[in-house]
């Protein structure tokens, strides 16, 4: 069942600015408020490494660059510290107070932004602490916002010292990112830097030159407005599968290179069944298109299972996103085992394998999940027949806005229509809640947009272990489109826990309730703006009993919970049912794709990792979101 239709090249690289909200209902912004904060000082003027000029003048190109890409709904404004004064010691009193808001935070204006910057001099100190104190105070005091802060160097003002600056703005309870970029930086630097963004639950990175730092300034944008922000308890791989680390059920988040293998291990027990889920998120400007993530599967005594997944991306160069792979053993459980060397309790190891030819690390979220073994009756029959609708939905629909992954997914409350607007570059998640019984239908029409750039458009419908069922890509010229290409939805059969053991590999994903997501993608183009997008969703099917798991992880905890959003509401549904069903049992508790509710009746176990997950899960969603975490800040 999965489509591949053809795909056309896109031109030019744009950089695509997402928020990641997750709320079912519109909002009044599409984007989170943004101050980009450049440094000015003396040692700006030192030569880049390219050769091609100073550091001044690749972070101006930068800069300049990453205005080119902002949309017009974007909220963004600039600081420049250290352009008023000399470097002289009798001028480090009036230096160290040389901050300059030159563009206030609002919307964009691109022509102003990028004089601005072009007139900016390398002259002065660097007063690190008191520029992210000024930027602060210019963003909203309520809501997700973010500083973007570059600089070539520590702060030579301290006191305040940076990252003291940085703790003081988390313990006011302000819902503030603080991403930095360190050029050229040294070890002092580049620890103090980290610091900073490791206190507000920001991001660090490193720029060796000229052309780096453009690429990682537009990465750093887009990520502080709507992008794929990693979610999970941080953990290191080991290249050793001796040593691999034991991990728990739950979610977590390490980085992987090029062509790096990555080993994690999980204790099994007899009867259970293991999900291990990888996903790779990609910035844009990799260094070829195609992208590969492997996994592959030992037993105990690391005894060869004969078992691998791997799964490609092909177009994560030009427009970023993410690519998940999963892997399913189920040798331990009853009656679904024909292995002869890895179908007894024990450690199993992961091997995870990013194949790609360039040398950017990635982070990657890893999904853990284990399947208590089923002591009673499986539940009703195998499925076969997809859902269909009865109807085609009308009016407008309601209006939604995704999230930037999986773990934002928006949620969609039943069967209807939602309205939509992606933006070129933009990869969007919705979820939909399927209990024992409950399938679904869904199709995309992307809206006409007169003069609209020529890019790829793709949607996928992926399983709650985030294996894909069926996807579709093709060309969007700027005429108004209907994925699937072919004018059939992309489906589900009811979900049941014995179309695990189906003939097709698809309906064999369709063996695990809970949420289902709905991927959205329109390429990244040269220009900015949006293209309209209507979701037309039928959900069929009522609850039925589903299989009897043994006492063990007997109550629902697949994945920690979250306070739900007030601008959410459970009993919320578009107009224009076009199936009869009931939607979802108990309608959408939150945004958030790492929550769930009593309804679920999937008891997998979460075990030790659940708290930390938890603290890092709903921490990242509240802050993204625009209301405060009462704990830390999203793991470094």
């Amino acid at each position: 069942m999965i489509r591949r239709a053809a795909l056309l090249a896109v031109v030019g690289l744009a950089i695509a600015l997402t928020s990641a909200n997750a709320a079912a209902t519109p909002a009044a912004d599409p984007y989170s408020p943004v101050m980009v904060v450049l440094d000015s000082s003396g040692s700006m003027k030192a030569r880049d490494a390219g050769g091609t000029g100073t550091r001044m003048d690749a972070a101006k190109r930068a800069v300049s660059t990453m205005v080119d890409g902002l949309p017009a709904e974007a909220r963004v404004g600039l600081t420049i510290y250290g352009a008023g004064t000399g470097s002289a010691g009798s001028e480090k009193a009036a230096g160290c107070k040389d901050v300059q808001v030159v563009q206030p935070v609002g919307a964009v204006n691109k022509p102003a932004l990028k004089a601005a910057v072009s007139r900016a001099q390398a002259r002065g100190y660097t007063p690190i602490g008191q520029s992210l104190r000024t930027a602060a105070a210019q963003l909203p005091a309520e809501g997700q916002r973010s500083i973007v802060l570059v600089s070539d160097g520590e702060d030579t003002c301290a006191p305040p010292q940076p990252c003291e600056v940085a703790k003081e703005l988390h313990r006011q309870g302000i819902d503030l990112h603080v991403h930095t970029i360190g050029f050229r930086v040294g070890a002092a630097a580049r620890a103090q830097l980290a610091c900073i963004a490791q206190t507000t639950g920001g991001t660090y990175h490193d720029a060796d030159d000229a052309g780096t730092l453009t690429g990682v300034l537009g990465r750093v944008t887009e990520r502080a407005l709507r992008h794929y922000e990693p979610v999970g308890k941080p953990i290191t791989g080991t290249n050793d599968p001796t040593t691999a680390p034991l991990v728990a059920p739950g979610q977590y988040v390490d980085t992987l290179n090029s062509q790096e293998e990555r080993f994690y291990a999980v204790d099994l027990k007899e009867g259970e069944t293991l999900y291990f889920a990888g996903t790779a998120i990609f910035p844009r400007g990799n260094v070829r298109d195609i992208e590969a993530l492997d996994i592959r599967i030992t037993g105990p005594g690391g005894a060869d299972c004969y078992k691998r997944e791997r799964q490609l991306h092909t177009r994560a160069k030009a427009d970023g996103g993410s690519l998940s792979t999963v892997l399913r053993w189920d040798e331990l459980a009853d009656g679904t085992g024909q292995s002869r060397t890895c179908d007894e309790a024990g450690r199993y190891t992961l091997r995870l394998t990013r194949d790609n030819k360039g040398t950017d690390r990635v982070p990657v979220e890893l999904l853990v999940r284990v399947e208590p073994p089923v002591t009673g009756g499986k539940g009703d029959p195998a499925q076969a027949a997809l859902v269909q609708f009865a109807g085609q939905p009308a009016g407008a629909g309601q209006a939604v806005r995704g999230g930037g992954s999986f773990n934002e997914a928006t949620t969609l409350a039943g069967s209807g229509r939602y309205a939509e607007t992606v933006y070129y570059g933009e990869q969007l998640f919705y979820r939909v809640k399927l209990d024992w019984g409950q399938g679904l239908a869904y199709r995309i029409t992307y809206g006409g947009v007169p003069d609209g750039e020529t890019v790829n458009v793709a949607t996928s419908l992926f399983n709650p272990v985030r294996d894909e069922i069926d996807s579709d890509t093709t060309a969007y010229t700027g005429n108004t489109m209907t994925l699937p290409f072919d004018g059939k939805p992309i489906a589900t059969t009811r979900v049941m826990y014995l179309n695990r053991d189906g003939g097709a590999a698809d309906i064999r994903k369709m063996a695990v309730d809970g949420w289902y997501y709905i991927m959205v993608k329109l390429g990244a183009a040269d220009g900015a703006g949006g293209v309209p997008v209507k979701i037309d969703l039928a959900v069929a099917g009522t609850k039925v009993s589903g299989p009897e798991y043994s006492s063990v992880g007997s109550t629902p905890e697949a994945t920690p919970s979250a306070e739900p959003s007030s601008s959410e509401s459970s009993s919320s549904s578009p107009s224009s049912s076009p199936e009869g069903g009931s939607g979802t049992a108990s309608g959408p508790i939150d945004g958030r794709a790492n929550s769930d509710d009593s309804s679920s009746a999937l008891p997998w176990v979460i075990g030790g990792a659940a708290g930390l997950l938890a603290v890092a899960g709903v921490a990242i969603a509240l802050i993204l979101r625009g209301r405060r975490p009462s704990g830390p800040s999203r793991p470094y």
